[in-house]
């Protein structure tokens, strides 16, 4: 990734079908995958994307997508705000897609790369753990989760069973869709993508490996947001920072 083309940042769009009496699944994969990721990987913003469904059946906001860009900036340019595939001959009733979907979305900046195996882009990524965390201690302690993550937590985790890389962020700003007010759905500070070669995760052999005293004192700071991801689909060049250093 070319250093000079600015802060590198993420798209990280949570949604649901709100009209599943007059939309399905297959049609809204349909919209995303022929239509919707094309048309962002088409722009000078994106070359890659991922679309992922949450393991848990019964997840309020089952569907994940996220659009890992060379430069933040993109998300405020009018090429990301005039999007035209938002409204679809492929969606019913008027085609507006938030007349179907509902979404919530975080926009966060790269703050670090992980990547002891470095395999590559491609398709090695079977599963990502996304964890999402914020201080109920105030701002001062958000940068204790950022070196526990740096120094201990990231090495630990690294030893679990199909383990691949993780890719860390920081929020900018957020929305939803249909709009609503920042503060109603602002998420967590930080964001981790943990990535797996593996189908799933063993969430118990996990925890032992990486609880310690650190943990502990984390997660009894902290508020999270843990929720396993399977890859349905990989586009473009699928790389989510491959070989950036930060």
């Amino acid at each position: 990734m070319d250093s000079t083309s600015g802060i590198p940042g993420l798209l990280y769009a949570n949604s649901k079908i709100s009209r599943p009496d007059i939309l399905d699944d297959n049609a809204f994969f349909e919209w995303y995958d022929e239509e919707h990721i094309p048309e962002l990987i088409g722009t000078k913003g994106f070359n890659s994307a991922f679309r992922l469904i949450d393991t848990n059946p019964d997840s309020e906001r089952p569907h994940l997508a996220v659009y890992p860009t060379r430069n933040f900036s993109f998300f405020q340019s009018n090429g990301f705000k005039s999007l035209k595939s938002l409204q679809s001959d492929k969606l019913p009733g008027t085609g507006a897609v938030a007349e179907v979907m509902e979404s919530t979305s975080r926009f966060d900046k790269l703050v670090q790369v992980y990547d002891p195996t470095r395999k590559g882009p491609g398709g090695h990524t079977k599963c990502i753990i996304s964890a999402q965390m914020k201080s109920a201690s105030g701002p001062a302690a958000e940068e204790d989760i950022d070196l526990w993550y740096r120094e201990e937590h990231l090495r630990l985790i690294a030893k679990s069973e199909g383990y691949l890389r993780t890719t860390r962020y920081k929020l900018a700003f957020s929305a939803s869709f249909p709009p609503a007010s920042e503060d109603e759905v602002k998420p967590p500070v930080w964001l981790a993508l943990h990535e797996f070669e593996t189908e799933t995760v063993d969430m118990a052999k996990l925890a032992e490996l990486t609880i310690t005293d650190w943990t502990k004192k984390i997660h009894e700071t902290t508020k999270g947001i843990f929720i396993i991801y399977k890859l349905s689909k990989g586009f473009g060049t699928k790389d989510l920072f491959h070989g950036v250093e930060l």
